[in-house]
């Protein structure tokens, strides 16, 4: 391994078991002296095992807290690409598991392998999700690691849909890391120090955070202020799972059994024009009605709608939001339906001084092109597109293949592909 990848950092991660010790010890004495209340604590401090069929942060239940960070692999060394590999599933077991990266103190010679700033916080049932792009086996035509002849066929770069304005340095990336908790300083702490692992093999190439309101119970709403994933499906739904989100053996890329795509779009909203349309006027272009979230035609948030006049003689637009995503037209909806997981995300001003806010979306699926791409063409039809593009920009993210989970321990992300 080349001395760039830190080589105190890679083997200090054996002690990662006995760290989990010595944090726990820390951590009671901090407790002890700083009562909390126990049942917050009990919530904030689950953990989610690393290890598995499947990644963590696709099929968990959403966190409040997101930051989604892609990477360019700065080598052209496939020893050091699988190195790194192997040292990041040892972070993000570490790190899920809610141990520090090493035990404390280390030689002050050198700088610590853990930056520390999550001593003393619940780890907030923190998932680490790793996905690749498709710039890792082709970039320019150059077969960057032997690996062009493993590539999906249905890994693609994303493309530029009508109205998008994707800038290049928001776009794209050869692998992507989603970290989720329901404390963001958790999810920081996670992107640092897979960064500051990985320095002189791959940097940061952009990150975007993401939130959610802090609510025990009901579907969360965007900065539209309407209800954002009332028909996602459930989670606990094995079956759609399998169906729709879940890559098989047969789906041409073996080693990407028991993964699944990824896309990601940075959605920015134009908040000002938004807000200056009539409460009627928000309700047709998104098709439901802002306060419940029932469908136009309907009186409950989880009715199915019916597109037809209801006794008020509302009408749910044929360019509305909720009919050009899903509309209903029995099984071929149901093999394009998505598991989205967005957040909501607002970052001071941009620089014109508008309000920099958005939707950071983010969804799961188990085909992008008869999937994702056939909703979000209809979407973006120039014909008759979907009214809320109006108000929205979409300026970056990408398509990535989350890797299969990494079944057991002394095995590590990708193995199936780089092996």
């Amino acid at each position: 391994m080349s001395d760039k990848m830190n080589r105190r950092a890679f083997l200090g991660m054996t002690a990662a078991g006995a760290a989990g010790v010595v944090l726990g010890d820390l951590l009671g004495k901090v407790q002890a002296a700083h009562p909390t209340n126990k049942a917050a604590a009990t919530v904030t401090n689950e953990t989610h095992d690393f290890y598995g069929t499947h990644q963590t942060g696709v099929v968990t239940p959403q966190q409040n807290f997101a930051n989604v960070a892609a990477f360019d692999i700065t080598t052209s060394d496939l020893l050091e690409l699988k190195a790194l590999m192997k040292q990041w599933t040892e972070i993000a077991a570490t790190l899920m598991a809610g141990s520090p990266l090493a035990v404390e103190p280390q030689d002050a010679a050198f700088p610590p392998t853990d930056t520390g700033e999550q001593l003393g916080l619940d780890t907030g049932k923190l998932t680490l999700t790793f996905a690749v792009g498709a710039s890792l086996f082709e970039k320019e035509g150059v077969d960057r690691f032997g690996l062009r002849s493993r590539k999906p066929s249905g890994l693609t770069e994303m493309p530029i849909f009508h109205k998008d304005s994707l800038q290049e340095q928001l776009t794209h990336g050869d692998i992507v890391v989603q970290a989720c908790s329901d404390d963001p300083m958790i999810c920081f702490h996670a992107i640092r120090n897979l960064s500051k692992a990985a320095r002189g093999v791959a940097h940061l190439r952009w990150q975007q955070t993401g939130q959610l309101g802090v609510k025990a119970q009901g579907t969360k709403r965007n900065l539209f202020g309407f209800k954002d994933g009332t028909a996602n499906p459930s989670v606990q739904d094995d079956s759609f799972m399998k169906s729709n989100v879940w890559i098989d053996s047969g789906d041409g890329a073996s080693w990407l059994a028991g993964g699944t795509y990824m896309v990601v779009r940075r959605i920015q909203m134009r908040i000002e024009t938004w807000d200056q349309q009539t409460y009627s006027d928000q309700e047709q272009i998104i098709g439901r009605q802002k306060v419940s979230g029932a469908p136009m035609d309907g009186s409950d948030e989880f009715d199915t709608p019916q597109f037809a006049s209801d006794a008020e003689g509302k009408v749910t637009p044929l360019d509305s939001h909720i009919r050009l995503s899903n509309p209903r037209t029995g099984e071929k909806s149901e093999r394009e339906r998505i598991l989205r997981r967005g957040y909501n995300f607002m970052e001071n001003l941009d620089s014109v001084g508008r309000i920099n806010a958005g939707l950071l979306f983010v969804c799961f699926n188990r085909n992008i092109q008869t999937q994702f791409e056939s909703i979000q063409q209809r979407l973006t039809n120039p014909k008759m597109p979907d009214q809320m593009l109006a108000y929205t920009d979409t300026t970056g993210g990408g398509y990535f293949a989350v890797l299969p989970g990494v079944a057991t321990k002394g095995t590590y992300l990708g193995q199936a592909l780089f092996e």
